[in-house]
């Protein structure tokens, strides 16, 4: 044997292998780290406490004050862009007045024409003259004033305007199936909102908005009728309409009032003037010149596409 003595050996951790993992779950903290924070801390004196809220204090009302300079910035618009803005409004407004004073001529042209016609129709031919109004009124081109009914439906009422469910409103449909109604039930004259009905109207709708005639109408919608008011009114109780405005109002909740007045409802737009036959003052002179010259028949028929007779 020799005579070295044999150093014993040394027993190891069985978690000698996860020292990583011990010093990571059990000393997060470097030695270093953990010394600098064992040592007693620094006193701190009064003065220079307060001048560091001094410091805090000045540096957060400076970023607080370019914050306020960067929105106000932001949010001012360029003069270039407030120039041209201000210039297409009084471009606006000049065309509307100008736009609507060329209508209000027109309007005061087409009822002089009108009242000098009929003045000649009248003396021309009492018979004719008579006929033509009645024609008029049965077209609705001319003012009706009488008894009659009022009948106004209106949006069902919700919180929120822009999220409403389309069947709660009223729609081109409901108009329809109402006038067409009115119609069979014997009104003589219908209009919607001012806008006279006539056998050329059309009622449909863009967007939330129904149409009359290309005149855009918003709720309520008054349907202004003229006829005899209770007859009118005991008729349209049996057509179909009286039924739809039963669903409108019971299922959608959609306004509806009626009441029997007077009503005056004003003239439509007159059709426009598409064919028109002037009849010859001597039949058998119209005949031979139109023999001579090829021209056909005694009366000459003419087309225009808007004008008056």
């Amino acid at each position: 044997m020799s005579g070295t003595r044999r150093k014993p050996r040394v027993a190891q951790r069985p978690d000698a292998s996860m020292s990583l993992l011990n010093d990571v779950m059990y000393r997060p903290v470097d030695a270093g780290y953990a010394e600098a924070a064992a040592r007693p801390a620094a006193p701190t004196t009064p003065g220079r406490s307060a001048g560091r809220s001094v410091v805090h204090l000045a540096v957060a009302l400076a970023l607080g004050l370019v914050t306020a300079v960067a929105v106000v910035q932001l949010r001012t618009p360029e003069p270039g862009g407030t120039g041209a803005r201000a210039l297409l409004q009084e471009q606006i407004a000049a065309r509307t007045a100008e736009a609507d004073a060329l209508a209000e001529a027109n309007a005061e042209l087409a009822a002089e024409v009108a009242q000098r016609q009929s003045e000649a129709l009248a003396s021309a031919d009492p018979e004719l003259f008579a006929e033509l109004a009645e024609l008029e009124v049965l077209s609705g081109t001319t003012p009706l004033r009488g008894d009659g009914l009022v009948l106004e439906l209106s949006d069902a009422p919700v919180e929120d305007p822009d999220d409403i469910d389309p069947r709660r409103r009223v729609q081109d449909i409901d108009l329809q199936i109402v006038t067409n109604g009115l119609w069979a039930a014997g009104a003589e004259g219908i209009a919607i909102n001012g806008q006279r009905l006539t056998g050329q109207s059309a009622i449909r709708s863009v967007g939330p908005a129904v149409l009359v005639d290309l005149v855009p109408l918003v709720s309520p919608y008054r349907v202004e009728v003229v006829g005899d008011a209770q007859a009118v009114q005991t008729a349209f109780a049996r057509t179909t309409a009286a039924n739809h405005l039963t669903t409108l109002t019971g299922t959608f909740e959609i306004g509806m009032s009626l009441r029997a007045t007077e009503v005056e409802l004003p003239g439509g737009t007159p059709a426009p003037l598409r064919h028109a036959t002037v009849p010859g003052a001597d039949v058998a002179q119209s005949g031979a010149t139109g023999a001579g010259s090829g021209s056909g028949s005694a009366d000459e028929t003419t087309t225009s596409e808007g004008g008056t007779p």
